[in-house]
C-alpha cells in the first residue's frame, strides 16, 4: 500500500505543460488566437511575440493562477524567453514541493 504523502507520489510538471500553459495565459490576455501563436523554449517574451511592459505583467498573473505558483516583480522583469519562464516556475515548484519531503523523513529519527 502506498502512502499517499510519499514524496514519489508527487510528480513535477513537464516543461511542455509549463509552456502549455503559458500559452493559455498569453492567448486569454492578448485575446490572440491559440493556433496562431507557437512557443519554444527560445521564444522572445518582447522581441517574439510583442509584448509591452503592462500585457507582460498581465501574463504574469494569469500565469500565476494557473499554475499556483507566486511570481514576483523582481523575477518577472528578468525575463526574456519563454524558457525563463518555464524554469522559475519549475524551480518555485521544487522548492514548494521539497519542505514536505523534508518533514516526512524527520519522524521518529532522534
Amino acid at each position: 500500500m502506498t502512502n499517499p504523502t510519499d514524496s514519489t507520489d508527487f510528480c513535477l510538471p513537464s516543461r511542455d505543460t509549463i509552456t502549455d500553459n503559458l500559452l493559455a495565459a498569453f492567448v486569454k490576455v492578448t485575446g490572440r488566437e491559440q493556433g496562431s501563436v507557437s512557443l519554444a523554449e527560445s521564444t522572445k517574451l518582447r522581441d517574439d511575440l510583442g509584448l509591452d511592459s503592462f500585457a507582460a505583467i498581465e501574463l504574469v498573473f494569469e500565469l500565476e493562477d494557473m499554475v499556483g505558483v507566486r511570481i514576483p516583480q523582481d523575477a518577472a522583469s528578468s525575463f526574456q524567453t519563454v524558457g525563463d519562464v518555464v524554469s522559475y516556475v519549475i524551480g518555485q515548484m521544487s522548492v514548494a514541493q521539497s519542505p514536505a519531503v523534508e518533514s516526512q523523513g524527520g519522524t521518529g529519527a532522534p
